[in-house]
């Protein structure tokens, strides 16, 4: 249903007054949205609505939703749950209630109606062009999660509240000629004429440059997801490398990020309910939800054993580390000199983490317990230090999250749509896989490098961990893309060591899933300790009880097309059937 766009013109004023800096006319803002009807709302409140609204959706759905709509980075073993429902989390307990894409509608029907107000306007070729980057971002996102989706008739609102489902193949070939679409447009494009609409950009401040960058660089992701689909595309009409092959041999014509500061994401200004980062506690006044997400074992023990400064920009050290006594002392919980508390345990446990980063292992049967943390140990703790967490979800003897991820506004702390480190590593497997000329090591190196910055990171930072020392040291950014350009020249198969960087870079989004589904890479699978399906994971997500319910005929028919033919998690979509991945 096509939604209120009075209402979204309220929220927008609001988050733009707050989030655009500098002198403006006030006149051309502040205006009675109650006075307006839908066709005169002015199409720059709109492209706002469509950014921000677009990522607090995604930043929900890729990194700090509940469990009724967050459960990827768990599935690729960024981050581990416990306390509530982690059998859903952790343990892929996936259920249809959850899945409902047309939670996702806001900022897809708004990009259409953007779309729809083009004509007439000064900067009609720009609203083109954006609105379509940001519908081909969206239903790539939603035919990535659950396969067939409603595409050419969807998002009409009252015309019809029953569309069919698209194949997916179709669906990508929409796509990707709607990218050359936007291009197009973009590079036939005076510079953005309206302040306001610079302002409402809240991606990009009307550069149209970086929309362009944006438009190819998605384009080469959704060529790129179909790999193993070349084929069968080519009767579509898409000649998958042929076109890959095209953008990247033409970057006058066809531009794509290559930097951080090309990166399509957004800041949270936290200032209220509608621009803060959703695990802040203006929007999460609950403590707990942000603390039962915990660090994963295989996301910390690979940063440690390459001391990633990353870390330590992501993750916080346990409140409360673990030693075996000098003195072959009975237990204690002991507050040092320094100020910190430490567990001293009588001889080494089995299963117990003595390091100051100590991730959840995977799928646990009872993650609450994980490091031989007890209530008793908790509140001994607590006790010598009032700001050790001992509310829901406490364990002291695992990493949380770093608290940037706590605060509503963070420099670091982004919604990322699309960024130049995902960009160079798909470019580097392209390489790989020699669809392009050069070295897939220059686009790995460019990719590791374009991560880095977009945390922040440099040479001579303090921020590696080094895990025998325990304590952080000089980051030397030479010896660390020396490693790691090492590690892959020396691999069996280089696209498996591209794959885990990518991974790693992909933290805070849905491309690890993604990739993995394509690539089997990395190896996490084997990780499970108490998977539902084994060492299974889930490869789509479930069409929610929504469709099942107001579009039974055509949501049916888009079941019929997974193999095998059941509405759950474990069922191939046409993008994974044939092609032998992940199992």
């Amino acid at each position: 249903m096509q939604p209120n766009y009075i209402s979204v013109l309220k929220t927008v004023i609001a988050a733009m007054i707050l989030t655009i800096t500098g002198c403006q006319d006030l006149t051309e803002i502040n205006k009675n949205p109650n006075a307006l009807t839908d066709d005169k709302v002015d199409p720059a409140y709109v492209l706002a609505s469509v950014i921000s609204g677009s990522a607090s959706r995604l930043a929900d759905l890729s990194f700090t939703g509940n469990v009724t709509q967050c459960v990827i980075p768990e599935a690729m073993q960024y981050t581990q749950r416990d306390y509530l429902e982690y059998t859903v989390t952790n343990q892929f307990g996936w259920y249809s209630l959850s899945f409902d894409y047309r939670n996702l509608h806001s900022p897809l029907a708004n990009a259409r109606y953007l779309q729809s107000r083009a004509e007439n306007n000064p900067d009609s070729l720009f609203i083109k062009g954006s609105s379509l980057v940001m519908q081909a971002l969206w239903f790539g996102i939603q035919t990535s999660l659950w396969g067939d989706i409603p595409y050419s008739e969807g998002y009409k609102g009252t015309e019809n509240l029953q569309p069919v489902y698209d194949s997916q193949m179709s669906v990508f070939a929409g796509i990707l000629h709607d990218l050359e679409k936007a291009n197009d447009y973009l590079a036939g494009a005076p510079a953005v004429n309206s302040s306001v609409m610079k302002q409402s950009d809240l991606l990009y401040g009307g550069d149209i440059t970086k929309w362009r960058q944006f438009a190819n660089s998605l384009r080469l992701r959704y060529l790129m997801r179909l790999s193993e689909k070349t084929a069968e595309m080519k009767t579509a009409g898409v000649d998958v490398i042929a076109d890959f092959s095209k953008i990247v041999s033409d970057p006058a014509r066809f531009p794509v990020m290559t930097d951080a500061s090309d990166d399509a994401s957004l800041n949270f200004p936290g200032n209220n309910t509608v621009d803060s980062w959703p695990n802040g506690p203006t929007i999460t006044p609950n403590e707990s939800e942000f603390h039962r997400i915990k660090a994963s074992a295989t996301l910390i023990e690979y940063l440690k054993q390459r001391q990633d400064p990353r870390l330590t920009v992501w993750f916080s050290p346990v409140s409360v580390r673990t030693l075996v006594s000098k003195n072959n002392a009975e237990d204690a919980i002991v507050l040092e000199s320094d100020g910190t508390v430490n567990r001293y345990i009588k001889s080494y446990k089995e299963g117990i983490d003595t390091s100051l980063y100590v991730g959840l292992k995977i799928a646990l049967a009872n993650p609450d317990i994980y490091n031989d943390n007890n209530a008793a140990q908790l509140a001994a703790a607590a006790a010598l230090k009032s700001d050790i967490y001992k509310g829901g979800a406490a364990n002291p003897f695992v990493s949380y999250l770093s608290p940037m991820y706590r605060a509503n506004s963070h420099p670091l702390v982004k919604s990322i749509f699309l960024s130049a480190a995902e960009t160079n590593f798909i470019l580097a497997e392209a390489a790989q896989r020699k669809w392009i000329s050069g070295e897939a090591q220059h686009y790995f190196v460019n990719g590791i490098n374009a991560s880095l910055d977009q945390y922040g990171i440099a040479d001579g930072d303090a921020k590696a961990y080094h895990q025998h020392t325990h304590k952080l040291v000089a980051f030397r950014k030479p010896d660390f893309i020396n490693q790691l350009t090492a590690e892959l020249a020396s691999a069996s198969d280089p696209l498996e060591v591209i794959m885990q960087q990518k991974w790693l870079a992909g933290f805070t989004t849905l491309e690890g899933w993604f990739d993995w589904r394509r690539t089997g890479y990395p190896r996490i699978e084997g990780n499970i300790l108490n998977g539902s399906q084994g060492q299974k994971i889930p490869v789509r997500y479930i069409y929610g009880e929504n469709e099942l319910n107001y579009n039974y005929s055509h949501t049916n028919e888009a079941v019929s097309g997974l193999s095998p033919a059941t509405n759950d998690q474990w069922s191939k979509m046409w993008l994974l059937q044939g092609t032998g991945q992940p199992w």
